[in-house]
C-alpha cells in the first residue's frame, strides 16, 4: 500500500521540472479547497510566492549593485502580475509565463559568463516557475469551465 504513495510523491517531485505535467487529482483538490488553502498550498499562492521571491531577489541585487537599476522595471512587472494572479486572472498567469521565458532567455543570452547566467541553472529556475504559473492557470481554467457549465 505504501508503494503508490511513494510513486505519487516521486512523480510530484518531478512535476516541478516537467512543468507541463499537472495531475488532474491535484487540480480537483485545489478546486475543492479553493477558498480555504493558504498562500503556500494554493496553486495561485505558489505562483504569487515565486514572483515575490523574484521581487526580493531582484531588489537585493539592485541594492548590492550587482544588477542595474533598470531591473526595477522587472520588480514592477512582477508585482503587478502577482496581484492579478492572486485574484485568479488567467491572463496574468499566461503573461507571467511569457515574461518569465523572455527574462530567462535574456539572462542566458546577455549574461554569458556572468555568475548565475548558467543555462542549466536558468533552465531549472524556468521550469520551477513555469510549473507554478501553469498549475495556477489550469486550476483557474477548470474553475471557469465549471462555473460556465453550471450557469448554462
Amino acid at each position: 500500500m505504501s508503494e503508490p504513495i511513494e510513486k505519487k510523491a516521486k512523480g510530484r517531485n518531478w512535476s516541478w521540472i516537467l512543468w507541463w505535467k499537472v495531475d488532474q487529482s491535484e487540480i480537483e483538490d485545489q478546486i475543492q479547497k479553493y477558498g480555504t488553502l493558504n498562500l503556500f498550498k494554493s496553486a495561485r499562492g505558489q505562483a504569487v510566492l515565486c514572483l515575490l521571491f523574484s521581487v526580493a531577489a531582484t531588489a537585493t541585487m539592485i541594492l548590492l549593485k550587482s544588477v542595474e537599476i533598470s531591473s526595477s522595471v522587472d520588480i514592477g512587472i512582477f508585482v503587478v502580475l502577482a496581484v492579478f494572479i492572486y485574484f485568479g486572472h488567467r491572463w496574468a498567469m499566461l503573461a507571467a509565463m511569457v515574461f518569465w521565458t523572455l527574462e530567462k532567455v535574456y539572462v542566458v543570452y546577455a549574461g554569458a559568463g556572468v555568475p548565475g547566467s548558467n543555462p542549466v541553472v536558468q533552465l531549472i529556475w524556468w521550469c520551477i516557475y513555469m510549473h507554478a504559473f501553469y498549475f495556477a492557470f489550469r486550476v483557474e481554467k477548470e474553475r471557469r469551465t465549471r462555473t460556465t457549465e453550471s450557469i448554462a
